[in-house]
């Protein structure tokens, strides 16, 4: 949907508006300075200039500094904010074909989607009424999870392929995250979640300093994502894909999906310290962190419901017959009430992995975010060099 809160707070993803703090204003100048001096006066101590608000024009909004309409999809449910030039590669998940294959359903997040949205809701400490931000929602489940708890929630993401309960229900907005089109400071919360690590560095880096200027003072991010590092207990989550690769070539587990997944992936943060520099540079700090090391993940969803949907999607071919180019869905999400409670008893066990092993350091972690105090300098681009130990 596009509520009238929404619109209340869209911008320009591009402009920005002349008035800032002593360092980052630019009175006298045309729009060429927009992109010109985008990049420093966005990274301003201050959290930088507002951008530019839009104004409706003809179903579509307009922004007056540089001239761009973007257009409102009404029976959609979403408005196109993505600037009209890219700022690398589009993303696969930017495909249609690619969204389809990952056969994705309008289930409640279960097993380990289960896992990222109860420490995403417990590191944020949400509340009825609070605002959230989905920082590349895909579909919009994760979003819809939040509503139904009672906050605000927004989506936002790179592609349209959105649940049509989500466009129903929620605020969509279609942008790259690496240029937020909204107002500063008007969400009180944001999530991110298996997101950074399809980004390079530099994207990394614009993602946080975009999230900074747009959550409120006392704003929190939280994000899931993984460093290039892992720990001993990891040796037993690669003992089990060996094992679901051995089973995959005979036939009785398919790994496509999460093959699928994870093949857009550029893994750019290389440890913790490197991702508290990234955070220090955007004038964030990593408050809190709880690790997530897979052992029981491992053994029931990687492997043992692996088993299960394999056997599942055989013996449905068999009694249905299907025909050869007729793609035969594999399951992964549950399917009526006994299912669903069966999936929500395994979301407990798996949560185990972080209640017992969530001070482990590995690669995989749940981060809360806060933003820094501002000091008289501006926000510096981030350092490749490791900074010091992360905060647990």
């Amino acid at each position: 949907m596009i509520s009238p809160e929404l619109r209340d707070v869209l911008a320009c993803p591009l402009c920005l508006e002349s008035r800032g703090c002593e360092e980052c204003s630019r009175e006298g100048v045309d729009h060429s300075a927009c992109s010109r001096d985008y990049d420093v006066r966005v990274r301003c101590a201050c959290g930088g200039p507002e951008k530019s608000r839009l104004v409706a024009a003809d179903g579509a909004l307009r922004c007056p500094c540089c001239g761009i309409e973007y257009p409102i999809d009404e029976n959609g449910g979403y408005v196109d904010l993505r600037p009209r030039w890219s700022l690398r590669a589009d993303t696969l998940y930017a495909n249609h074909d690619f969204h389809e294959r990952l056969l994705i359903r309008d289930t409640p997040p279960v097993l380990s989607a289960g896992v990222k949205a109860a420490w995403t809701r417990r590191l944020l400490g949400l509340r009825p009424g609070d605002t959230v931000l989905d920082l590349g929602c895909g579909a919009g489940k994760f979003a819809l999870f939040h509503a139904e708890h009672g906050q605000r929630a927004v989506g936002v993401d790179v592609a349209p392929f959105f649940l049509p309960r989500a466009r129903k229900r929620i605020d969509l907005v279609v942008a790259d995250l690496r240029r937020l089109p909204f107002r500063k400071g008007v969400f009180s919360h944001a999530a991110c979640l298996d997101v950074l690590e399809h980004l390079d560095e530099s994207g990394v880096s614009d993602v946080l300093v975009e999230t900074r200027r747009v959550l409120g003072p006392c704003g929190r991010l939280c994000v899931y994502t993984h460093a290039m590092e892992s720990s001993r207990l990891a040796s037993f989550q690669r003992g089990v894909n060996r094992l679901a690769r051995s089973l995959g070539r005979l036939g009785l587990v398919d790994s496509q999906r999460e093959r699928l997944r994870k093949s857009d992936h550029v893994n750019a943060i290389r440890s913790h310290e490197h991702f508290d520099a990234l955070c220090a540079a955007a004038g964030l700090v990593v408050s809190r962190r709880r690790y997530y090391n897979v052992v029981f993940k491992a053994v029931v969803e990687d492997l043992w419901l692996r088993l299960y949907e394999q056997a599942r999607a055989r013996r449905r071919s068999k009694t249905k017959r299907l025909a050869v180019d007729r793609p035969v869905d594999p399951g992964g999400a549950p399917h009526g009430r006994g299912a669903l409670l069966a999936a929500r008893l395994l979301t407990r066990l798996l949560m185990l992995d972080v209640t017992f092993f969530g001070r482990i350091r590995t690669g995989p972690f749940f981060g809360l975010i806060e933003k820094r105090a501002p000091d008289a300098h501006a926000v510096r681009p981030a350092p490749s060099k490791r900074a010091g130990e992360p905060e647990s």
